[in-house]
């Protein structure tokens, strides 16, 4: 019986080991990738959503945000079925209090519905939409900027399967890494703008100085 405990340990702390350097060499691509497109999250997204349908055995995930006028809108995803596809994509674009991200952001927290159907606490307009695509599990991670909801990290399980502890918090990072990448896109677009700007009126300068008797330079 002892050897059989120790190979059940040892079987153990290597899945352990095996999961979490997984995790840690997913999070550490979406970094790579990050400071490599600086200026487009298309590819940043890409890989986030990748990573989510390996480790967490997605049938389908997807990244949502919110634009200036408060609405959600589906920015990109992967998996899922035809039918099931269509009946999310015909759900957007929604005013952000109506949706379960506004929810996720409003409370500040991932929210877990390990069966949507059947589960307690599911709410109802969720419960009525599913029933057409047919049952799973829900994670959605809120993405937030300085106090601001900027949209939501959304993966779905089938057959309906709880989400561990250690899946919740490896969802939240990369929902954290999105918002990376949102904003670095956005710093480096608005920096490339004001120096646009910048040149252009100093060449106009430069023309006045040159051409004090004439205008038409």
């Amino acid at each position: 019986a002892d050897p059989a405990v120790l190979a059940l340990e040892n079987a153990r702390l290597f899945n352990e080991t095996k999961e979490a350097l997984e995790r840690q060499t997913a999070t550490s691509g979406v970094l790579e990738v990050i400071s490599s497109s600086v200026a487009d999250t298309a590819p940043v997204f890409e890989k986030i959503l990748q990573n989510c349908q390996r480790l967490f055995a997605s049938f389908r995930v997807s990244i949502t945000l919110v634009d200036d006028d408060g609405l959600v809108h589906m920015n990109a995803d992967l998996g899922g079925s035809p039918e099931f596809n269509e009946s999310i994509s015909s759900y957007y674009p929604r005013p952000l209090g109506e949706t379960l991200q506004g929810a996720a952001i409003r409370e500040r927290r991932v929210l877990h519905y390990p069966d949507v159907v059947n589960g307690p606490d599911v709410p109802e307009a969720l419960r009525l939409l599913m029933q057409r695509a047919g049952n799973f599990s829900l994670l959605i991670a809120p993405m937030v900027w300085e106090g601001r909801g900027i949209g939501a990290l959304v993966v779905s399980r089938k057959p309906p399967v709880a989400f561990s502890d250690k899946e919740i918090a490896l969802l939240k990072t990369f929902s954290d890494q999105a918002v990376i990448a949102i904003q670095n896109a956005r710093l480096f677009n608005e920096t490339k703008e004001a120096l646009e700007r910048q040149t252009a009126t100093a060449e106009v300068l430069s023309v006045i100085s040159s051409s004090v008797s004439d205008t038409a330079p």
